[in-house]
């Protein structure tokens, strides 16, 4: 039977692939310690967790509105408002099985085949392949020479008639870096000289370091008109597997986003609603605690990885990742030891030290690996100490 083409096009997600190499070694009976975590490891709040039960204690079991609650809808445009500076109406906002299943379906009512979406390079794992989904082409623009961020000069040379979008992802996925207020304000006069529409994937936002600060791209003149915002609940609330996103745009295509989903998942979980509605709804001071905690385990780790003067990585100001360089040990060992790309790295981390960490190629760069710090203190401890002595054997190897 005939499977489609589509599929030999796309990759399936080489982060979910890493978590099946931890699970492989722990039915071995080995002790693994996981760095490869996107997800906050703090239980949900309980105030949060509350709201859910009790929506199930007061059947709210069924189907809402395709795009979500009203009360919820309303509650983001007033964060969109407060926070960040945006004004929409709850029209504009759709509610969706995650902030994934938003970008999807933005670029699913955005793109025509052939069409060209702008995608800063490191990335996360699944744009490139959403965007093939959507029937569109990934155009890779390299910021390892721009401090990991796309310039306006970068942008402006690749953008042609075929552009229809541009993602931006900041706080970002793997490197944690942040575009500052000024940085922002370059690129939206490039943006402003073009018909193309800004998807901006702000799911790290509460999670920033060193008082920076978070800005929205849309507040940049009339940048709103072309922006699809992508937010969720999944990282500042440590909510993940309630599946509870959303999206923020310009009406129309708010309504084709909602003539998608109307026909593949329709509306998010009806208790998951809920729950988000008491975590907006909800004391800060559970999320800044969160934050904290956070920037205590960079502070840890970017310690211990300065003990080691081969050992590079970009600096994380936002979300919980180390995007570390690791290519001075690529073909320096022997034997079992040689390694030469990203992939041979983190198997020989897996193999030999039980450390289960993310290959760069995942997003782009081979020459990296990615460690996440939303683990315990001693998980971090114990790997980080994992990633160091396998550099050391392989830097000893090369001597």
């Amino acid at each position: 039977m005939k499977i489609a083409s589509l599929i030999s096009r796309i990759e399936a997600s080489k982060t979910l692939q890493v978590k099946e190499k931890a699970l492989e070694l722990k039915a071995k009976g080995l002790k693994v310690i996981d760095l490869t975590a996107g997800e906050p490891d703090f239980p949900t709040p309980d105030f949060i967790c509350a709201a859910g039960i009790e929506a199930i204690k007061q059947g709210f079991t069924k189907y809402t509105a395709n795009n979500g609650i009203p009360e919820l809808r309303k509650r983001i445009t007033e964060k969109l408002k407060t926070e960040n500076g945006l004004e929409y109406t709850p029209e504009q906002i759709i509610v969706s099985s995650g902030a994934k299943q938003s970008i999807l379906n933005a670029l699913l009512a955005i793109l025509d085949d052939g069409d060209e979406v702008i995608l800063p390079s490191p990335y996360w794992v699944s744009y490139p392949e959403q965007i093939k989904i959507a029937g569109g082409r990934p155009v890779l623009v390299d910021t390892s020479h721009h401090a990991f961020k796309i310039t306006p000069q970068l942008l402006a040379m690749n953008i042609t008639e075929k552009t229809r979008a541009f993602i931006l992802n900041s706080p970002c996925n793997p490197t944690g870096v942040i575009y500052s207020r000024e940085e922002l304000k370059d690129l939206a006069v490039i943006l402003k000289k073009h018909d193309i529409w800004i998807i901006t994937d702000e799911i790290y936002e509460k999670i920033i370091f060193d008082d920076s600060e978070h800005v929205s791209i849309g507040t940049f003149g009339d940048l709103i008109n072309k922006s699809i915002l992508i937010n969720g609940v999944s990282k500042t609330y440590s909510m993940t597997g309630w599946r509870l996103g959303y999206a923020a745009g310009p009406l129309p295509v708010v309504k084709a986003m909602s003539k998608i989903q109307s026909h593949y998942t329709s509306n998010a979980s009806s208790i998951s609603q809920k729950a988000a509605l008491a975590a907006y709804n909800g004391p800060a001071a559970e999320i800044e605690k969160m934050r904290k905690i956070f920037e205590q385990r960079r502070n840890f780790v970017q310690a211990k990885l300065d003990s080691r003067p081969y050992l590079s990585y970009v600096y994380p100001q936002g979300a919980f990742y180390f995007f570390i360089n690791v290519s001075r040990v690529f073909n320096n060992g022997k034997g079992d030891q040689k390694i030469s790309n990203s992939v041979e790295f983190a198997t020989y981390l897996a193999e030999k030290f039980q450390l289960v960490t993310v290959p760069g190629i995942a997003f782009g760069a081979d020459d990296y690996i990615r460690i996440s710090f939303a683990a315990s203190q001693e998980q971090l401890e114990q790997g980080v100490e994992g990633l160091i002595k396998g550099m050391d054997q392989l830097m000893q190897a090369k001597m």
